[in-house]
């Protein structure tokens, strides 16, 4: 079935019923929200993607595929989230941070603390906290451009 939207960032979008990810519990401080439509910027690249609200066409969160700016990055899931989230592994997930886009990119900040982590088979996606204290809710952009330098 082809169903559309009003995207914030895209204007009116047509999807499949298969293209909509559900987050379990939803994003931190959006619990009620929890069915949204992953649209790439880009065709055929995760790099960024808007997370756009199924249930509310003004709201989208901007994701960042974190390995490609911090490509030290080892988040960890628990057993049981991979289990909540239909995976038979750690292979099967993947894992977005979500970002807050400022007028200067450099000073952008991103949340490697609490990724989002989703099975792309099951299409089932769930917040979770890591327990890393290198990781925090907000890492400046140009901070992990220097970590990825030095």
């Amino acid at each position: 079935m082809i169903l559309n939207i009003n995207a914030k960032y895209f204007g009116t979008i047509s999807y499949t019923d298969r293209d909509p990810i559900h987050v379990i519990n939803g994003l931190f401080g959006f619990e009620s929200y929890t069915d949204y439509l992953p649209i790439p910027f880009t065709e055929y690249d995760d790099s960024v993607i808007s997370l756009q609200s199924l249930d509310d066409e003004s709201l989208s969160f901007i994701l960042l595929n974190p390995f490609g700016i911090f490509p030290d990055y080892t988040p960890t899931i628990s057993s049981e989230d991979l289990k909540e989230l239909g995976a038979e592994s750690e292979a099967d997930i993947s894992y977005y941070v979500t970002s807050v886009i400022l007028g200067s990119v450099p000073e952008s900040t991103v949340d490697l603390k609490a990724p989002l982590a989703v099975n792309g088979f099951t299409r089932m996606a769930k917040q979770i906290i890591l327990d890393n204290p290198d990781y925090t809710f907000r890492h400046t952009l140009s901070s992990l451009a220097n970590k990825g330098e030095s």
